[in-house]
């Protein structure tokens, strides 16, 4: 096991940890946060996920633990859901300058934590 790849890891959990107890993010819970972490990843590939699409991606959680996580992320200000323009069935969800702050200060934790 490398000691500073070890070392760095915790500075970053420890850093993370104090950044989420320091500022105003509502709490997430695991299954939230793990959820935000899926939905951000196709955010970084430039892909526009569907509530329909998202709820039947996760293999740790049922559709409607999905959907009930994405209600709760939309409500602390995390997720905005965007209708459709040619099917007002299908939503999208986009990220909001919260997930956007949160997921800057993250980045800001990693950075930290390894000395860049």
């Amino acid at each position: 096991m490398n000691t500073s790849t070890s070392i760095s890891y915790i500075k970053f959990l420890n850093l993370a940890n104090a950044m989420r107890e320091l500022t105003e993010f509502p709490v997430l819970n695991p299954m939230e946060e793990y959820l935000l972490n899926h939905i951000a990843l196709a955010w970084h590939a430039n892909k526009n996920p569907s509530v329909s699409h998202t709820m039947h991606t996760s293999s740790e959680m049922s559709p409607s633990t999905v959907h009930r996580h994405l209600t709760t992320l939309r409500r602390k200000g995390f997720v905005r859901l965007n209708v459709d323009e040619r099917d007002n069935r299908v939503k999208f969800i986009s990220h909001t300058p919260l997930s956007q702050q949160y997921f800057s200060l993250l980045g800001q934790c990693l950075s930290d934590s390894v000395g860049t």
